[in-house]
């Protein structure tokens, strides 16, 4: 087990909100899809490091740290810190400097936290077209999906 930084985001964040977040500062991010459309990896470069962001979108910072919300990981080095940080000033939440240490999370931006919602039932579809093709499709894919709703349901000129 490392040490890790880790924040809690508000609900309601979407994978693509959390990439275009970290885009601004960190330049291209990769995402990929683990073993179910609730846990993704983000993978972006930090000066000459590279680093790798867990996003866990289940239950997992309610059950384990009693905040409901978006759980982050990151190793606990270099700017670790100040990259949730970054996160968290846009989304609001709370963040644990590093989880091996006396102190525990404290929070940041509290009145975006607040904003936090549910996910409607696109933002979870979107997650498992992510989980199932990757991020790199997800464009492409609802396209299709979209051409595709317009083939199946045709208006009849009869009626």
């Amino acid at each position: 087990m490392g040490v890790d930084t880790k924040a809690i985001i508000r609900k309601g964040v979407t994978l693509t909100q959390i990439k275009h977040c970290l885009e601004k500062a960190y330049g291209e991010i990769t995402i990929s899809p683990c073993h179910s459309d609730e846990l993704f990896i983000l993978v972006f470069k930090d000066g000459e490091a590279y680093r790798t962001l867990w996003v866990f979108f289940n239950e997992c910072a309610k059950n384990d740290y009693h905040i409901d919300g978006i759980l982050l990981t990151l190793g606990c080095w270099g700017n670790s810190v100040p990259i949730m940080k970054s996160l968290l000033n846009e989304f609001g939440g709370y963040l644990d400097e590093n989880d091996c240490d006396q102190h525990g999370f404290y929070e940041v931006n509290a009145s975006a936290f607040k904003a936090g919602k549910e996910f409607t039932k696109e933002d979870l579809f979107i997650n498992k077209v992510i989980q199932k093709v990757g991020y790199d499709k997800l464009r492409v894919v609802m396209e299709l999906l979209e051409e595709y709703k317009c083939l199946a349901s045709p208006v009849d000129s009869s009626l």
